[in-house]
């Protein structure tokens, strides 16, 4: 579980096959805490790695040996050429057969579609937190993160997993700059 957060996809995973172990792995000290409080009953099925993405993480997990790499809203934060990389090095720990799901942000297809998208998430936010639609619009356009949001259309990652040799590549769900995506080896 690549960018873990607290370790709810790996905790999905394990829940769903009783048999399975984990690695988890985050760059954030906070998220690593609260994976260890919220994994903490799976304790004897997962491991817990600080390190960040955007360096190799080829030497915390055997080659070859990963049935399946998930990563939920955490890829889009690397600029494209590392997501590439990260990308090939998860080919390269999977096993033949293996598969890997990013669950993430992308870039929208056009402004207008990210003008959209923008407005809907903000009329979302305003109704599921009662407040007003103009002051949860200024938050979300002057909001600190939004820098560290590199985003790449869907449809060019998919061509990216195709070349790096991933098959069954596609695209298993999108809403607007949400997508679900993935390929197997």
């Amino acid at each position: 579980d690549l960018g873990c957060g607290n370790g709810f996809l790996a905790e999905v995973l394990l829940r769903t096959y009783p048999d399975a172990s984990a690695i988890l792995i985050d760059h954030s000290k906070p998220m690593i805490d609260a994976a260890t409080e919220h994994m903490s009953r799976f304790n004897d099925r997962c491991t817990i790695i600080h390190a960040d993405l955007s360096e190799s993480i080829t030497s915390l997990i055997e080659q070859n040996e990963v049935d399946c790499i998930v990563s939920g809203f955490a890829i889009h934060h690397l600029p494209n050429e590392q997501k590439k990389e990260l990308y090939h090095e998860i080919y390269s720990l999977l096993s033949n057969g293996g598969m890997f799901i990013n669950i993430e942000h992308v870039a929208s297809a056009s402004a207008k579609v990210e003008e959209l998208y923008d407005s809907l998430f903000i009329e979302h936010l305003a109704s599921h937190n009662n407040k007003n639609v103009d002051e949860v619009a200024k938050d979300y356009h002057n909001r600190s993160d939004k820098e560290d949001n590199i985003l790449e259309r869907v449809d060019i990652q998919l061509n990216w997993l195709r070349d790096i040799g991933f098959n069954h590549v596609d695209c298993y769900f999108k809403w607007m700059e949400l997508a679900v995506f993935g390929g197997v080896k």
